[in-house]
């Protein structure tokens, strides 16, 4: 079992060590059988470096970041480069920072999401509940953005609920979920995702990889997804890992002629 698509991948270079460059992780997605990647990075918007990639591989989605170094030009000229996905703040002083709060310039990224005039996928990053919600309720204002909730693992069950009512989608990455990250609770990938589905939220699975000591994305993906369905069944999993990831790309790249 593998993932038909990963939306949100860490390649390199970075602040970080890593696993390999944009280059790496398309060969790597070619050898697991993916479709493609969004390219997500702490440090800049990654639109640009997307269109150096071969174009015969699996495609690469470009991102732009509203971590504190973004600009509203800067923003703008990510989406002009074909950006099909607006990462909430992941950093704050310089390092990873969780329950965020909305960037100073809040109001200016947003009037530039309200005039894109193709699909946008907006993933909420580390904010916090309050910018969780300003997410959702802007893409739910906006035919051409869906609001994808990253780490959702996180989320209290009331919160689940009112932004499922808002048509967000739930991000579960197979990272975060499988260990114990610094500062946050730790989570249940299986018991995490048969709760989000049996609440009728939808679910979609990404590795959120890239680290160095990981390794190759999608060997860590493969036997991650199969401990999962090990659990809740493979239809359960083949709805996170391949249909739902597919919906969602899709929604911004158009389905293959």
């Amino acid at each position: 079992m593998q993932l038909s698509w990963d939306l949100h991948v860490h390649p390199g270079p970075s602040s970080v060590p890593r696993w390999g460059g944009g280059a790496e992780i398309q060969a790597a997605c070619a050898r697991a059988g993916l479709a493609g990647f969004v390219w997500k990075s702490h440090e800049s918007h990654t639109a640009r470096v997307c269109r150096h990639l071969p174009t015969s591989g699996p495609r690469p989605i470009g991102s732009a970041s509203l971590n504190a170094w973004a600009t509203p030009d800067s923003v703008r000229a990510a989406l002009d480069d074909g950006a099909a996905w607006v990462w909430g703040p992941t950093y704050l002083d310089g390092h990873v920072g969780w329950d965020l709060p909305l960037p100073a310039m809040w109001g200016d990224f947003a009037e530039i999401i309200r005039e894109a005039a193709r699909p946008l996928v907006l993933a909420t990053g580390h904010l916090g509940a309050p910018g969780r919600m300003a997410f959702a309720m802007l893409a739910g204002a906006l035919p051409h953005c869906s609001c994808s909730i990253t780490h959702s693992l996180y989320l209290e069950m009331d919160e689940v609920a009112a932004l499922n009512q808002l048509g967000c989608l739930f991000e579960v990455d197979l990272y975060t979920s499988t260990r114990a990250i610094h500062d946050r609770p730790r989570t249940d990938a299986a018991k995490g995702i048969a709760r989000l589905q049996a609440a009728g939220a939808p679910v979609y699975l990404t590795t959120d990889c890239g680290q160095k000591e990981i390794g190759d994305p999608y060997i860590f993906s493969c036997g991650m997804l199969a401990l999962i369905a090990s659990e809740i069944g493979d239809d359960a999993v083949m709805e996170a890992a391949v249909a739902a990831p597919r919906r969602l790309a899709e929604h911004v790249v158009g389905r293959p002629q």
